[in-house]
């Protein structure tokens, strides 16, 4: 489809005036189209291997008006388009975003620093969190429309993170696949990769990763600004760019095809099918962590070496204190499930670190909303209940959902009685419980009704297909996504629906 692009106007040619109309007049689903199907040129041309036309399309969409819309949009339509760099600038009116639209260019583009901070992590460290400046954020956001169409074409079929349709709970339904048989293997290779992010050679990146050298050089040497001193950053792709989780898929792409060149014997000598896998070996990859099975502990031991070997070239080492070889009686945890089988049965349940982690951020809301009324901290609580019991839903959670009902209801009575401890413990109960259609003892006001983890039903997540591409198989994935909706509803329908 080719498109007819319209002649880019001057910054200085508009007022404010005109700059917020020609953004609140901005036809986004023509957008969308537009760039959609660049993406799926340039996925189709990579999955061809015709790198010629990926260069020629990339440079096409970079220099796109709606890329550079999209970008935009993007970048300030979440929470952290409120979040500036170190310009201290945030794009909060049209005329600001339809000013940045108008000035993104690789002519003579250099990057600003970025400002560190610092988050904590779940073992008590801290990660760096490197923020660029909203242009370089949207910079990065149109170059990474290109380069994703490339990583999901050319990329590992059970890498699961940061592509487009694709989640946490496609891993756990591929390591149910793998696990849930009798004659299923029995050793795990649980592996995470030392400071993925921040490690990973420049020099790799820069002869490895297609896209303009130029541009990608100002990404990754930009360096970053801490305590008010300027640091050089000279490996490693900062996390907190929308083009980082990119490259490093692509840095780590390809462990499983060295997997199935050892392990596997191949249909027809196609590498897309394989014939025998006599070691169990399957591999699972969400961002830099991953999971691979095996038949034997020494399989598992030889995987390590020849992932540690695969890792070298790219900068980047196993993390010895995160890197475990188990068996699945003993049970590993995975994106915060348990993998576990018991007299041959695989269960799956919510970690325990994943259960602490959910009662402690109940725990520091109630704690901080002792003085707030029963509605306000309704309101904070029903976020975190159901998106930790919807994250969940899919495994052998019931029992787990139960028992953290029940520790919800000591704190929140701990809560109530601190409040008025000169009454009765039923008092207080009848003060802030109370009957819900047929459901007694609800934590309710006449506006706000408290959200159970309990509430939330058990339903199995499926698998879709592997061979399937985002971009070019787009079609695919929104009949998927609308017949994974009827399922969990429950609601049948005809298959006129989906055709």
């Amino acid at each position: 489809m080719n498109v007819r692009e319209p002649e880019m106007t001057s910054v200085t040619d508009l007022t404010d005036k005109e700059l917020a109309q020609k953004w609140k007049e901005t036809n986004w689903t023509e957008v969308e189209t537009i760039v959609n199907n660049l993406q799926v040129r340039i996925a189709s041309a990579a999955k061809n291997k015709d790198w010629k036309s990926v260069n020629k399309l990339s440079r096409l969409l970079t220099n796109s008006y709606y890329a550079k819309l999209l970008a935009v949009r993007k970048v300030t339509g979440n929470k952290g388009g409120e979040t500036s760099g170190v310009d201290g600038v945030v794009w909060s009116l049209p005329a600001d975003k339809m000013r940045a639209v108008l000035s993104l260019t690789k002519k003579g583009y250099r990057a600003k620093p970025l400002k560190r901070k610092y988050i904590p992590k779940k073992n008590g460290k801290v990660r760096p969190l490197n923020i660029p400046t909203l242009y370089d954020r949207a910079m990065q956001t149109l170059y990474a429309l290109a380069l994703s169409p490339v990583e999901a074409a050319t990329g590992d079929r059970t890498s699961f993170g940061f592509k487009p349709y694709r989640s946490t709970k496609d891993a756990y339904a591929y390591l149910f696949i793998c696990l849930s048989k009798k004659i299923a293997p029995q050793w795990i290779l649980e592996g995470d990769i030392k400071s993925c992010f921040d490690e990973i050679g420049h020099d790799w990146i820069l002869e490895n990763i297609p896209m303009n050298k130029k541009v990608l050089k100002e990404f990754l040497k930009a360096g970053y600004i801490e305590d008010f001193e300027l640091f050089p950053t000279e490996k490693g792709t900062p996390q907190g760019g929308p083009l980082s989780p990119i490259i490093a898929n692509i840095t780590l792409n390809g462990i499983e095809k060295v997997l199935g060149e050892r392990f596997y014997s191949w249909k027809n000598g196609n590498i897309d099918k394989p014939n025998r896998n006599r070691h169990k070996v399957n591999y699972v990859r969400f961002a830099d962590d991953f999971v691979v099975t095996a038949d034997s502990e020494e399989t598992a031991h030889e995987i390590i070496d020849l992932i540690e070997e695969f890792l070298e070239p790219r900068g980047l080492k196993l993390s010895t204190e995160k890197t475990y070889v188990t068996n699945i009686s003993d049970g590993f945890t995975f994106l915060g499930w348990t993998f576990r089988k018991f007299k041959g049965k695989l269960l799956i349940k919510p970690s325990k670190e994943s259960q602490k982690s959910v009662i402690a951020k109940i725990r520091d809301v109630i704690q901080r909303g002792k003085a707030w009324d029963q509605d306000r901290l309704i309101r904070r609580l029903n976020p975190i209940i159901k998106g930790w019991a919807q994250y969940h839903n899919h495994a052998v959670s019931s029992k787990i959902f139960s028992n953290l009902d029940h520790i919800v209801f000591n704190m929140l009575l701990a809560w109530a009685k601190r409040r008025h401890s000169n009454k009765g413990v039923w008092w207080t109960i009848g003060r802030y419980w109370h009957r819900v259609g047929t459901r007694k003892y609800v934590f309710s006001t006449e506006n706000q009704t408290l959200e159970k983890f309990s509430d939330v039903k058990i339903v199995r997540n499926r698998l879709a297909k592997l061979d399937k591409n985002p971009f070019i198989d787009k079609e695919y994935f929104e009949k998927w996504k609308v017949s994974e909706y009827y399922r969990k509803k429950k609601i049948t329908y005809s298959n006129s629906v989906l055709s």
